[in-house]
């Protein structure tokens, strides 16, 4: 699948869950996790993602801030269920915001 149509895709289950996802130029300096994240905003759930990446890094940036949230009972397509099985079991989390 391109990237492109996976974007579209988690983009879709984010909205389900009713989380937004914002595209910003975020400027973390030295700090890798300050480009992205899943953060709360007014009591509702946000994930930033930096606009500057490529799409890929987009997909990969909100994968991961998905993986962060109860998907429990959530209809997954197969494809983004494996991307997502993918990142979950590529190291754990933490070391996914590091590259």
């Amino acid at each position: 699948m391109d990237d492109k149509r996976l974007w579209f895709l988690l983009n879709e289950v984010a909205q389900g869950l009713g989380v937004e996802v914002r595209l910003e130029s975020l400027d973390g300096g030295d700090d890798p996790s300050a480009r992205s994240g899943l953060c709360r905003l007014r009591g509702k759930p946000v994930i930033f993602i930096e606009r500057r990446q490529d799409t890929a890094q987009h997909c990969r940036r909100l994968g991961l801030g998905l993986l962060g949230l109860d998907l429990d009972g959530v209809y997954l397509r197969p494809a983004v269920r494996s991307f997502l099985d993918e990142l979950g079991g590529s190291g754990g989390r933490g070391d996914e915001w590091d590259d």
